[in-house]
């Protein structure tokens, strides 16, 4: 099963509004049951059930994340996309996502901690 593009920024859309509905079932239905999830400063998950304990823990505050740009590979099934998520902190990052069989198998993140909202964090950058 291929993912095509459109495909991959309505898998991000579902998983943004999971996240903001704090659904984390919802959520962990896109990825693989041995997904490798990882920020390589902070964490590193292997499995559902390790992810699905990792998403729960979120001290009972509110969740949001807008994905603001995508670009997906069809032909290796792999995607990037750039990121504000909201919960315990602001992280602004960018995540690499490999897709087997239509589910997240791979989900790579490398974001900064910033109390500023992504305009602000963005704007030396000349975009």
């Amino acid at each position: 099963m291929t993912m095509t593009s459109d495909e991959f920024r309505r898998m991000l859309d579902s998983l943004a509004d999971g996240w903001a509905r704090r659904d984390y079932v919802a959520v962990i239905e896109h990825f693989a049951t041995d997904v490798f999830y990882c920020d390589p400063l902070r964490y590193t998950f292997q499995g559902k059930s390790e992810l699905f304990a990792f998403f729960s823990d979120d001290c009972g505050m509110t969740q949001d994340c807008v994905f603001h740009r995508s670009i997906y590979d069809e032909e290796r099934q792999a995607g990037v996309a750039e990121y504000t998520y909201t919960g315990n902190h602001i992280y602004h990052g960018t995540v690499w996502i490999e897709i087997l069989d239509g589910k997240i198998s791979c989900w790579r993140e490398y974001q900064h901690i910033s109390n500023t909202k992504h305009s602000e964090f963005w704007k030396g950058s000349g975009k």
